[in-house]
């Protein structure tokens, strides 16, 4: 048990418990849930135990005095557990007793007064409920009056009147599955789910304009700035009841678990504050945009061109080659001896090209995705401010077709 003061509720005990009283009281009535929190208890901690039935036990009851539940049994039991000093010897041992005491005649005071009428209690942000069949494909209403197009991350932006002219108009997404997460041990079956979406590109002006056989996955920008096409929302119906949602038709999921990176990705559908709201960044991600090569005639400043080389010597990874897997110190120590060479050496040799007089030019992709290098009869050199970037074949395919060919 975690403690950092003598407060009831100062332990990761108590806090921990907490949790479970608000199951344990909001589906079941006074005497069921102390039941039910009876034989969760005595299956991971007992009476014998001193410092975590305490800490168990003393907020059981602050918890109940709070909401207006406390029954004589549970208020006469921590009275008494009190007046008996049970469980005070840890504190006497670390000499806090003093500052134990203080806290515990507060607690017992508290208790032992009149408590409020009974309160509703509430969970919090837990979704239990399992929202839409996996492979239903929704089509969803976009409401942009009123508003302003903030996509939150870089993206060429898209004039008002072209924003607002998508008002109730419609995208599409697929349920692919829900994730859950186990939130009770009083109540095991109670999870936290969250949906998870499939994005699809398009601009609908009516559901039945939709043809699910030839949707084609869009890609946005996630949490953590990677390309993705599928997104988690909290599993409630809330917003697609007030955005007029319609259910087209259903398909084979087309995104699978196996496929869902580390990090996970949400779009809080619903979204509308000052700075970034839901409806511009579904719409920015299911533009269909082309590539696009702009001239630079500025080229590439010292500081950007040491980021884009520093991500390129990362994605390509020619400093690992005869590296062992990293072990030891001295092995790690090699490896970030050779990326920073490889660095140094790569930014001399790109820095003299562009002294030389290499054309530059801007990759574009919704957004500026970094530079082409051209040097007449040479392959075009591409650098991309990301390591991981999904379209590289894409890209690489697009900018030699059109500056080597």
């Amino acid at each position: 048990m975690g403690t950092w003061n003598a407060s009831i509720t100062g332990n990761d005990t108590a806090l921990d418990m907490i949790e479970e009283y608000k199951v344990a009281f909001s589906y079941f009535d006074v005497p069921t849930g102390l039941q039910k929190l009876d034989q969760f208890v005595r299956s991971n901690f007992d009476e014998s135990d001193e410092d975590e039935w305490c800490a168990y036990f003393y907020s059981l009851a602050d918890f109940m005095w709070k909401h207006g539940i406390l029954t004589d049994e549970i208020r006469d039991k921590a009275v008494q557990m009190v007046d008996s000093d049970f469980g005070m010897e840890t504190w006497i041992e670390a000499h806090s007793e003093k500052q134990r005491r203080k806290e515990l005649a507060k607690f017992r005071e508290r208790i032992t007064s009149p408590q409020c009428a009974p309160k509703k209690i509430k969970l919090g942000f837990i979704h239990p409920d399992d929202i839409f069949e996996d492979g239903e494909v929704i089509a969803v209403r976009l409401r942009t009056a009123g508003k302003k197009f903030m996509p939150n991350y870089p993206c060429d932006p898209i004039p008002d009147e072209e924003f607002l002219s998508y008002d109730n108009k419609y995208v599409v997404i697929q349920k692919a599955y829900s994730k859950e997460q186990h939130f009770s041990g009083v109540m095991p079956e109670l999870c936290d789910r969250t949906a998870v979406f499939v994005l699809f590109k398009g601009i609908y002006d009516s559901p039945e304009d939709v043809d699910i056989t030839k949707l084609e996955k869009a890609d946005f920008k996630g949490d953590h700035s990677e390309l993705v096409s599928y997104f988690e929302q909290t599993s409630s119906m809330s917003y697609f009841k007030k955005c007029g949602y319609k259910i087209i038709g259903k398909m084979e999921p087309r995104f699978t678990r196996s496929e869902e990176g580390v990090m996970s990705h949400f779009l809080h559908l619903g979204d509308n504050s000052t700075v970034s709201n839901s409806d511009s960044r579904l719409i920015a991600a299911v533009i269909d945009y082309d590539i696009v090569l702009k001239k630079c005639d500025e080229g590439i400043d010292d500081e950007e061109l040491e980021e884009l080389v520093g991500a390129d010597v990362l994605r390509k990874r020619e400093f690992a080659r005869g590296l062992p897997t990293p072990e030891t110190k001295e092995d790690y120590m090699e490896r970030r001896a050779r990326i920073k060479k490889a660095k140094q050496e790569q930014y001399a040799t790109y820095r003299e090209i562009l002294y030389n007089g290499a054309e530059v030019y801007e990759i574009h992709y919704a957004y500026p995705l970094g530079y082409a290098i051209k040097v007449p009869e040479e392959p075009a050199i591409i650098l991309l401010n990301s390591t991981d970037y999904k379209y590289w074949d894409k890209i690489e395919k697009y900018v030699h077709d059109q500056l080597d060919n």
